[in-house]
């Protein structure tokens, strides 16, 4: 639905300087430093959220030195502060100067609630259904539509949709509020990870926030796949409270599930809309720690008394140290205690508060990790190098392969050495030919994801039309075939690579056809005269070189995307000058495209390997079946079979370019 002309929504008063979408904490603490920085004086603010933020729901804590100037910042709301740290059951260490600080949600909001009286602050209860970002941030809600100069999301990530998921958990937690009646805690004393409890193939732990000597805050947190149960939860602090504390009374409970991803969220910036609280990245990885984050980029927009579309400022070593112990906490969850417990054993509270600050040197952080358990960390770093490396591995194989091939071009159509014929028959059985059997399971009919007569029918009617088509216009088949080829082709490489654009899509696939045919096109004009399409004589054109120059383009974009798969693709095409057409296109075809294809339906339709290619066996046996076939009916000789392979692929492939089509755009 389009959005209001801009006349309207000023005449509906919709029209506002600056819109937060959600109110967490990081809206929170944005809105508190434009107040102090006196950006919101004149400004019509809105923010919509479906929520009242009455309640007090969350904790957030952060550490600090009372010189630094989040203290200060927030000293007048800071209800509980320690400066000992405790582990297990073992002696308490200082962190002095640096103090542990607690603040309760409801104080938070109600500081920002404030405001609203002091500037124009509207809240309306919507829910946000879209944003758009051109000139003005332009946002659509089930009941409204409005505009502002700037835009603050602090929503959420979807983070069940994530890409990537393997290395992503959860940190899920419940806590109670108790009064303990016999045993008294020490007021000063954080007691950061008790994992005095059951792991439960997890790493499970808890932590304790003292608010007197007799009420404090008991927390069980779980590091894990599997959300932590309200149930389980709670008979787990039952346990654990009754065998350390002895007998106590429940005031109050808290629950929640921060993200642990490997991956952090796309940090969306532009010139008037920004994305704040987790969905900038704010949350940290491997602790889940953020508010101290938020702050710091609540600095970095409010830029000296200016808005400022500015991201987060991420370290990638932090960042990678991160993601190694995500590896240990998903793939050895049992080993996130010991880990834990050596950690503050080898080194001070404090030297661990400054790592978790990202504050440490690499000298530093080396002479820590070499005390930890060491082998962990390095099988660690292999999943790592191949969870980093993966999309890249099989396109880089393919090079060596063509680096260590011996035979050379030749104008004989089957110029293929006997294990070239072997690495392109098994490829095609194997992933070539069973990627694109598997387009039942697409669901192209609603509610059909299953082989039924009509999808059969269906699918055999439209290979009809492309064969007739070939056999009666094969200069249009040709082109056909290499136009919806090009668009198939460029549309699986660019959702593998994260470009969601159509016109990328639709240009790289013409590029890769493009230079593959000119690159080889003596090659190429020999098989398709077979098909009885004749591109005369020889014109003054260097054909090989304009196929490499059609790569130019793309490389430069790749480079200056910084898209390494892609330019190791640029390479493969740039290295084929020296290799036949045929073994180009099959171990493309066969490697990298229906490679890709068949990863992008393993994750969706979330099957084994081997079960999707038994899945794939009935259409599989049948495109072979009607292709030996088609050998017999038109009595074909060897190089007739080769250059007609090409009509039985472009007949076969159009149905399946249709499926995958819908594929992709309903994923």
């Amino acid at each position: 639905m389009p959005f209001l002309d801009q006349n309207i929504l000023s005449e509906k008063k919709t029209r506002y300087d600056i819109i937060f979408v959600g109110w967490g904490a990081s809206t929170c603490i944005l809105l508190i430093e434009m107040s102090k920085q006196f950006l919101l004086d004149n400004k019509k603010v809105l923010i919509l959220e479906p929520s009242e933020k009455l309640e007090n729901d969350k904790t957030f804590c952060f550490w600090a030195n009372q010189k630094d100037k989040i203290y200060h910042d927030y000293e007048s709301i800071i209800s509980h502060r320690w400066n000992k740290i405790k582990i297990n059951n073992q002696k308490s260490s200082s962190i002095e100067p640096i103090g542990y600080f607690h603040i309760g949600s409801s104080d938070l909001y109600n500081w920002s609630r404030r405001l609203f009286s002091e500037y124009e602050i509207e809240h309306r209860r919507e829910k946000v259904l879209n944003i758009e970002n051109d000139n003005a941030v332009l946002i659509e809600t089930k009941k409204n539509k409005y505009s502002a100069e700037w835009g603050f999301d602090s929503r959420p990530p979807d983070w069940k949709n994530f890409k990537d998921d393997r290395f992503n958990i959860s940190q899920s937690f419940f806590g109670l509020k108790v009064e303990l009646e016999e045993i008294q805690l020490e007021t000063n004393v954080y007691h950061m990870m008790d994992f005095r409890v059951p792991q439960d193939k997890s790493t499970q732990f808890v932590y304790i926030l003292p608010y007197s000597s007799k009420t404090a805050l008991v927390e069980l947190t779980r590091f894990g796949k599997e959300i932590i149960l309200e149930d389980e939860a709670k008979k787990t602090l039952d346990d654990f409270l009754k065998k350390y504390f002895g007998t106590y009374k429940i005031i109050d409970s808290e629950k929640g599930v921060i993200p642990m991803s490997s991956r952090l969220p796309n940090q969306k910036s532009h010139k008037n809309f920004v994305n704040i609280g987790t969905r900038a990245g704010n949350v940290k990885p491997s602790t889940g720690y953020a508010f101290k984050n938020m702050y710091n980029h609540s600095k970095l927009i409010c830029n000296n008394g200016k808005l400022s579309p500015k991201k987060v400022k991420l370290s990638r070593r932090f960042l990678f140290y991160d993601q190694l112990l995500l590896i240990i906490l998903t793939i050895w969850p049992l080993q996130g205690k010991p880990i834990f417990e050596r950690l503050f054993k080898i080194k001070s509270s404090n030297f661990i508060l400054k790592f978790l600050d990202e504050k440490t040197t690499l000298k530093e952080d080396l002479s820590m990790f070499s005390k930890l358990q060491i082998w962990i960390f390095i099988k660690s770093l292999i999943f790592w190098s191949y969870w980093k490396l993966k999309k890249i591995i099989v396109p880089i194989l393919m090079i060596v392969y063509f680096l260590i091939d011996k035979t050379s071009p030749s104008s004989e159509l089957l110029n293929l050495s006997q294990s070239n014929l072997i690495i392109i028959s098994v490829g095609l059985l194997i992933v070539g030919i069973p990627h694109g059997a598997l387009d039942h399971l697409i669901g192209v009919f609603p509610g059909e994801t299953k082989i039924t007569l009509k999808f059969v029918i269906s699918y055999l009617f439209l290979m009809l039309i492309i064969f007739l088509i070939w056999i009666f216009t094969p200069t249009i088949g040709l082109s056909l075939f290499i136009l919806y080829s090009a668009w198939h082709f460029g549309q699986a490489e660019t959702k593998n690579w994260n470009i969601d654009s159509n016109y990328i899509a639709f240009f790289w696939g013409l590029t890769l056809f493009g230079s593959l045919l000119l690159i080889h096109f003596d090659e190429f004009k020999e098989i398709i005269s077979i098909l009885g399409i004749d591109l005369g004589e020889n014109s003054l054109l260097d054909y090989p070189l304009i196929g490499n120059l059609l790569l130019i383009l793309p490389s430069i974009y790749a480079i200056s995307k910084k898209h390494i798969e892609w330019l190791i693709i640029l390479l493969f095409l740039f290295l084929s000058n020296y290799e036949s057409l045929l073994l180009t296109f099959g171990l493309y075809f066969i490697f990298q495209h229906s490679r890709i294809g068949w990863i992008h339906l393993r994750s969706k339709l979330k099957n084994s390997n081997s079960k999707m290619f038994i899945e794939a066996l009935p259409f599989n046996i049948g495109a072979i079946f009607l292709y030996m076939i088609s050998i017999y009916v038109f009595k074909l000789n060897v190089e007739e079979c080769l250059a007609y392979f090409f009509i039985f692929l472009s007949a076969i492939s159009f149905p399946h370019v249709l499926c995958m089509h819908v594929f992709y755009k309903k994923n």
